[in-house]
């Protein structure tokens, strides 16, 4: 299984993300979203669930990717990209780099070169601290960040059932376990696909699988508004046709004599709230296996458009008259 491209690098495959963003908004959009027309969307919500993410299932990793930074931080999303741009430039003398920075964000119109010297060099003053703990590539976060980290941590250890799940010696288990793997979907090619597990759990004596995910999410308690919005059954589905790839073909196992079993384990992320609460939820396997058909028919749809670089209408549109039918 050839993993030289990080998951996130990797245009050439298909991974679930992708099968949403096809479904619900069509061939034109997943084929910008492949060719990085449409860039991924950072949003701060995101940035903490992935953050969460780390501190749980990779906290070795954690110093590596995060620091504590406790000066003066950017005032206006302005602010914190004319950093970014100074530090990403590759201009060498000194008051270019800073014009250039500070040209790329804020307006310069009928500003002279003096002018727009005099303010980038007085914003990088102002930001020289900030900018400074940035050299080292590590995402800036704050002491109440951390904290909820380690709040975090320690309610999932005090969970009874989350402890166990996550921190179980007995089984062999992967964290951010990255599969690389192929799809045979009806008279087209394999389809090349890409899966990133937050936790996968293996018992080969006695030929279980558990495969565990992680939701950061504001709905705890009605958390089943979110996996129908999100449709995390359809998700959990994808990660086990990757696991059965990998028991397939990299271990040398038959995945129908094996059981499987889905956890989610939600985390609450309401920076509102005093304490992050943690519930976990047994998925029935007959919910994940159902959306099977789901798949196997979006990805037959993917497969077409590839195959034909058609990305403009439907499939159905294409190899019909152009009217279209709906799935009622």
């Amino acid at each position: 299984m050839d993993l030289s491209i990080p998951y996130y690098k990797d245009m050439s495959r298909i991974s679930n993300s992708n099968i949403g963003w096809f479904l619900k908004y069509g061939p034109t959009y997943l084929h910008k979203k492949l060719t990085g027309q449409i860039p991924d969307e950072e949003s701060a919500t995101l940035s903490r669930g992935t953050m969460i993410h780390e501190s749980i299932l990779q906290p070795e990793e954690f110093d590596k990717d995060y620091v504590v930074f406790e000066g003066k931080h950017p005032q206006s999303t302005q602010q914190e990209k004319f950093c970014k741009a100074y530090l990403q430039s590759l201009e060498l003398e000194p008051n270019k780099k800073a014009i250039d920075a500070y040209s790329a964000v804020y307006s310069i119109r009928g500003k002279s070169e003096d002018k727009i010297l005099t303010e980038a060099k007085a914003l990088l003053e102002d930001m020289s601290d900030y900018i400074k703990s940035l050299q080292d590539g590590r995402t800036i976060i704050s002491k109440y960040d951390l904290r909820k980290c380690t709040e975090v941590q320690t309610n999932i250890a005090q969970h009874k059932f989350a402890s166990k799940l996550l921190n179980d010696s007995a089984w062999e288990e992967h964290h951010e376990f990255h599969i690389n793997w192929r799809y045979k979907v009806q008279h087209l090619n394999e389809i090349k696909c890409k899966s990133l597990l937050d936790c996968v759990k293996f018992d080969f004596e006695h030929k279980k699988c558990q495969i565990v995910d992680l939701k950061t999410t504001s709905h705890i308690w009605t958390f089943e508004e979110s996996m129908h919005t999100f449709d995390y059954c359809r998700q959990l589905c994808y990660y086990w046709m990757a696991v059965q790839w990998y028991l397939r073909n990299e271990r040398g196992e038959d995945p129908d004599n094996w059981e499987v079993e889905f956890f989610i384990v939600a985390i609450d992320n309401s920076y509102l709230k005093d304490s992050s609460q943690i519930r976990v939820f047994e998925i029935k396997q007959n919910d994940v296996l159902a959306r099977l058909d789901t798949i196997d028919n979006a990805l037959w749809q993917i497969g077409w458009h590839m195959m034909n670089n058609s990305w403009d209408h439907s499939m159905e549109y294409y190899e019909g008259t152009g009217c279209e039918t709906l799935d009622l």
